[in-house]
């Protein structure tokens, strides 16, 4: 326990991981990662990924990742996400819900990406993005359309992940009045699932969207 921990108030957290665990995940360098997607860079620039998301006419999400989606991370999420082993929230809850905080205390109002019905009922049991949020208040504007059977975005590769259709409905306000969102994810890998929602909600008259997601 050092002097400046002493001196900021803060709680004392019992972590639920050893050091070395801990130690296993990579963080993302805010400074030297991509402004668009939080992709890990050597320099602070707009990754190609980025790049061909504005060359289609979109603006861009900027994105704020927490981890780089490695091996160590994927064996995370196999866990947590596919697995359903609901206590591995805790892992990453605490450092997720300060992220958002940060949002939430400049008015921005968060909003999941919803999981679909089929796999909450039969499989999961859970939103994996809810576990890590916990009490933070959230605005369910968005849900997943009905598609039974459906490949999931996890066994796609790249090409199909792009060419997936627009997967949610939007049943918030009549009009979002400007207001400032946050969509939250567990990970961005293309980006599609994202600025799908992204784009519903401005249609409803948001102002900015953007997003937080546990790793890139």
């Amino acid at each position: 326990m050092t002097f400046d921990f002493l001196f900021s108030f803060r709680p004392l957290e019992q972590s639920v991981v050893c050091k070395a665990c801990r130690q296993k995940f990579e963080k993302i360098d805010f400074k030297t990662s991509c402004p668009g997607c939080g992709r890990q860079m050597s320099e602070k620039t707009i990754c190609e990924d980025c790049k061909r998301w504005e060359k289609a006419g979109y603006e861009l999400l900027f994105n704020q990742a927490l981890y780089k989606y490695d091996e160590n991370m994927k064996a995370y999420v196999t866990r947590y996400k596919f697995m359903g082993d609901y206590r591995y929230r805790l892992i990453f809850a605490n450092e997720f819900q300060e992220k958002v905080a940060e949002f939430q205390k400049q008015g921005y109002a968060i909003v999941p990406i919803p999981v679909d019905r089929e796999t909450f009922e039969k499989t999961r049991g859970f939103n994996q993005v809810l576990g890590w949020l916990g009490k933070i208040d959230c605005e369910n504007y968005l849900v997943m359309r009905q598609n039974k059977g459906r490949l999931k975005q996890s066994h796609k590769d790249r090409a199909m992940r792009m060419k997936t259709k627009q997967p949610f409905e939007y049943v918030g306000p009549n009009n979002l009045s400007d207001k400032k969102i946050l969509l939250v994810d567990d990970i961005y890998t293309t980006g599609r699932t994202l600025y799908h929602a992204k784009t519903l909600l401005e249609d409803a008259g948001a102002k900015f969207v953007t997003s937080v997601t546990l790793a890139r």
